[in-house]
């Protein structure tokens, strides 16, 4: 036997989904612009939860306004298409098709943005944007997605799967 909701849907249809909590959220985005501050790099950073909710935003001192939407762009590619931004690019590159997901809002195949993963399960996205992007020599070699590495392994570190 097993028990009903109020409205007489059995319980056992009920979704429990995993949710990246604010505070691990923050010490990513910290982790990821303390990291290229470090660097001389001014960069603003965005993380998302799995529905593409902003949990954290910050922006370094600086760094100028547009990179806000730069990196909100990024982080929410990377939950919603579960891919990195660098692959979405490579993907729109070989499927000129695919660039029609370009238009829906907050979309960009410009690299910096991540997934950030329990196993399997993606929980959200994280997304760099630099001044004319980080130097590809810049960050560990990546960019803004080097960035965005910083703050995805302070995450996935501090993540009990």
């Amino acid at each position: 036997m097993y028990s009903l909701l109020a409205d007489g849907a059995p319980a056992e249809e009920l979704l429990t989904e995993r949710q990246l909590p604010l505070s691990l959220a923050l010490d990513g985005a910290r982790a990821a612009l303390d990291g290229c501050l470090s660097q001389n790099y001014k960069i603003a950073v965005t993380v998302v939860d799995r529905s593409g909710q902003v949990r954290a935003t910050l922006r370094a001192d600086g760094a100028n306004p547009h990179l806000l939407e730069g990196a909100l762009r990024k982080a929410y590619t990377a939950s919603m298409l579960r891919i990195s931004t660098v692959q979405m690019g490579t993907f729109v590159e070989r499927s000129p098709g695919a660039n029609g997901l370009m238009v829906f809002e907050h979309m960009t195949a410009l690299g910096g943005g991540l997934p950030i993963r329990i196993g399997d399960d993606v929980v959200g996205g994280i997304g760099v944007a630099g001044v004319a992007g980080v130097p590809v020599g810049g960050a560990g070699g990546a960019g803004d997605e080097g960035c965005a590495r910083i703050g995805l392994d302070r995450i996935v570190s501090r993540l009990i799967p």
